[in-house]
Order: C-alpha cells, then sequence, then structure tokens
C-alpha cells in the first residue's frame, strides 16, 4: 500500500525518527561539554564523538542484509530496544561510559537510518520520494531545533537528575509510536551478501562516475557538518564567541525552514543536479568562511547559520533521494547501506580530523579548512561534468545522468 509523504501514518513515521534523533541531538551537546570538563582535548573529544559515526559506517552494510533479510518492522522493533538500553548505561554510569555509548549509538543509528529510509522508500510512490526523503530528513533534524538548546540548560542550570529524567523518557516514549506503524513486514529473498561481495560491489561503484562523485560529495560534505555539529557549541561556549543557544536555534530553524518549504524541489527524477548541489555546496562555504572571523565581526556572525543551515537541509536528502533512484533495484539494501555509509566515514573524520586541526591550531583555521573543502568538491563535480560532455559518445547515458 502507498501511502502520501504528508497522510497521517507517516507523520506517525517522522515523529518516532524526531524522538529517536532527539536523544542524539541533546547528548550531541552535552558529552563534549561533559568531556572537556573532564579534563579531554579537543583531539580527544573528536575520537569520541567521531567514534559514533565511524560505528555506523561500518554496519550501514550490514544494517541493509538484515533489514532486507528480517523485514522493516522486526529490525525497528530490536533496534528501539537497543536505543533504550543504551541511553539507561549512559543514565547508570554517565561520564564513565561516554566511549561505550557513543559506540551503541552508532550501531542503533546504522540500523534506525536504514530500515526508516527503505522503508519509507517502499511504501511511497516513486514521485513521492523525494518528498518524504526530505520530509524524514525534517524530522531527524527538528531536534536541532530545541535539542542543544535543552541540553545547554540541562548542563548550565538544571540538576543532572532532570537530564536523567529526559533521556529515560526519551528510551520509553518512541515505542508508542512504533506501535501499529506503516512500517514494511516484507522480506527479501536471497538478501544476504557476503563480504567478498560487499567489497566487490563497493569496488563497482568506481565505474560509475556519477555515483563516485555524489559519495565524494556526501563524505565531504558530511564531514564539515560532523566538525561543526561538535566543535560550534565548545568553540562558542568556551572562547566566549557569539551566544551558542542562539546560533544553534537559529540554524535549527533554517535548516527546518528549508526542508519544509523547498522539499518538493528536492530533485526526485534520478538525475545528478551539479549546479544545484554545488549552490548547496557554496552556502556552507560562505557559513564556515563567516565562523572563521567570527571574533572581527560580531553580531554579524548569526549570519552563519543560515548559510551552514541551508547547506545542511539541502545536501543530504538530495544525494539520498539520488542514490536510491540509481543503484540496482535487486542489490539496493547492500548498495544504499554502501554509499549511505560514506555520509558516517564523514562524519566520523570531520570529528577525528578536524578536532586535531583545532588542536594545534585554532577554530578560526578549523573554518577556513572546511571552505577549502566543499570548494574541492565543488571543483571535482564540474571537472567530472567537463570530462563527460567532451568524452566520447559512449558516455551518452552518463551525459544525460548529470543534467
Amino acid at each position: 500500500m502507498n501511502y502520501r509523504p504528508t497522510s497521517i501514518r507517516m507523520l506517525q513515521l517522522y515523529m518516532l525518527a524526531m524522538l529517536f534523533f532527539t536523544a542524539n541531538s541533546i547528548l550531541t551537546v552535552i558529552f563534549p561539554l561533559q568531556a572537556a570538563d573532564g579534563g579531554m582535548l579537543e583531539g580527544e573529544i573528536g575520537i569520541m564523538m567521531g567514534l559514533y559515526m565511524f560505528t555506523c559506517m561500518i554496519l550501514r552494510p550490514w544494517a541493509g542484509q538484515m533489514v532486507a533479510k528480517y523485514s522493516v518492522y522486526k529490525i525497528m522493533k530490536w533496534l528501539l530496544i537497543g536505543h533504550a538500553l543504551t541511553l539507561m548505561i549512559y543514565i547508570l554510569f554517565t561520564v564513565d561510559s561516554l566511549y561505550v555509548v557513543r559506540a551503541m549509538q552508532g550501531v542503533v543509528t546504522a540500523f534506525f537510518s536504514m530500515a526508516m529510509q527503505l522503508g519509507i522508500a517502499e511504501v511511497l510512490k516513486d514521485r513521492d520520494r523525494g518528498q518524504g526523503m526530505a520530509m524524514y530528513s525534517l524530522s531527524t533534524v527538528m531536534p536541532s531545533l530545541y535539542g542543544p538548546a535543552l541540553a545547554l540548560m540541562l548542563w548550565g542550570q538544571w540538576s543532572l537528575d532532570i537530564l536523567f529524567i529526559t533521556i529515560g523518557l526519551l528510551a520509553i516514549v518512541p515505542f508508542l509510536f512504533f506501535i501499529k506503524s506503516p512500517l514494511p513486514k516484507s522480506v527479501q529473498p536471497n538478501a544476504s551478501f557476503s563480504l567478498k561481495e560487499l567489497v566487490l560491489e563497493a569496488i563497482a561503484v568506481r565505474k560509475n562516475k556519477a555515483l563516485l562523485v555524489s559519495s565524494i560529495t556526501m563524505v565531504v560534505g558530511s564531514a564539515i557538518f560532523g566538525a561543526l555539529t561538535i566543535f560550534i557549541p565548545l568553540y562558542m561556549v568556551v572562547e566566549g564567541e557569539g551566544n551558542a543557544p542562539l546560533y544553534l536555534f537559529l540554524q535549527a530553524l533554517v535548516v527546518v525552514g528549508s526542508r519544509y518549504t523547498l522539499k518538493k524541489y528536492i530533485p526526485s527524477d534520478g538525475m545528478w543536479h551539479p549546479t544545484f548541489i554545488s549552490l548547496v555546496l557554496l552556502s556552507s562555504t560562505m557559513g564556515t568562511l563567516i565562523l572563521a572571523f567570527a571574533p572581527a565581526l560580531g553580531n554579524f556572525v548569526y549570519i552563519a547559520s543560515i548559510f551552514i543551515g541551508f547547506a545542511t537541509a539541502m545536501l543530504y536528502p538530495t544525494l539520498t533521494t539520488y542514490i536510491s533512484f540509481v543503484i540496482p533495484k535487486e542489490k539496493k539494501h547492500v548498495l544504499f547501506g554502501l554509499l549511505l555509509a560514506s555520509y558516517d566515514l564523514g562524519f566520523s573524520l570531520g570529528g577525528l580530523m578536524l578536532g586535531f586541526v583545532v588542536q594545534f591550531t585554532s577554530y578560526s583555521t578549523m573554518f577556513i579548512v572546511c571552505s577549502f573543502m566543499t570548494l574541492a568538491v565543488i571543483f571535482v563535480i564540474y571537472y567530472y561534468r567537463y570530462t563527460i560532455d567532451n568524452g566520447p559518445d559512449i558516455h551518452l547515458e552518463e551525459k544525460k545522468m548529470i543534467r
């Protein structure tokens, strides 16, 4: 049965995603603050925070297989139990459990995002898939509208008991939205892949240059978003540059507003749109350049939240929608997992590598490095388009795909 992207049953799924990522949004801000308070350096914090997406990256392809073999519905049931267990471990052991909890969050999120996105793609018509992916992405970033500000209040003004009560509720309430959800219960025959087959499929991605370029774009874009997610709150709190809750609220407002108002403009035709994606990357470049000169800009620094918020809102749903069309249907579970793993890889590397950039140089240098990274990807995108436009007729299909 196909649903409309804004039907009641689909809204139930979006609410489930929003509650799931609310816990992640709060803890993503709390963990670096707790770690810094405990004496960790920026490089160590980057490793600890990057462990989340690194674990997620490793498990994405396997998660796709498990979803295909056991159904979206059954996997969702067990991963929500794992999600609750992870949050309970944090409540019981707090700062001593940060590395373990981050790794477990990565495991749970790998399965959650795969199950949700594959499930949404299955229950929506092709023409509605772009809107559905955008609405799902919107629900995952809605917590960033209130989560960081709530986290900073929990950390700075309220007691840890209130934090633990909040996290405990977020472990339980998602089950209420899972019950009678429209997640598909169908399984895919012969869904199991060996490690050798996974490696061969990963290598085969490079034969399709459009897929390869989209993967590179996703890696670099997520690396920047990962670093900014981890270090902007810490930068503003520690360095005293700007008001962290206000900045995060404005950025989240732009993300939510963009994904809602522009969801119909997310390309849903299976074509690669280099101009659109380059504009999104340029928006990120402008934002990180503004952050780099924050001490000299005063309140103007909040303009960065608009540019970075727009880039965050548009890049991920655009790339995931494109990928969902161009991968072969019979291999969609494993290939979708492999390609989404590029997002996790980037997010993990962003925290890990750029954390050391901060530790050995400065926050401003880190923001400038982010700007050059996006410009490099734009160069790759247009270099690829130039080679296809001026290549032999064998590339006619790819010429059509990049328009």
